[in-house]
């Protein structure tokens, strides 16, 4: 199995299979994450989905989901 941190985009993403992550977590697991997604970053290959991120924040706080643009709120 190539190295994740050599790959960019979508393949780095599909490359976290479980052994890999075994194999990560073996050791220094942080630190290797941390290196990775400086490197990721660096080569422009890191690019979170921003709704993603604020829907897991927002459901780990107990808050609706953000609307759709365009959606009314004047529902109520």
């Amino acid at each position: 199995m190539p190295d994740p941190r050599d790959l960019t985009g979508d393949e780095a993403e599909d490359a976290y299979d479980a052994e890999y992550l075994r194999e990560v977590a073996g050791g220094d697991a942080r630190q290797q994450r941390l290196e990775e997604l400086k490197r990721r970053i660096a080569q422009g290959a890191y690019h979170p989905d921003p709704r993603s991120i604020a829907e897991g924040m927002l459901s780990r706080a107990g808050e609706p989901e953000p609307r759709e643009e365009g959606e009314d709120d004047s529902s109520g």
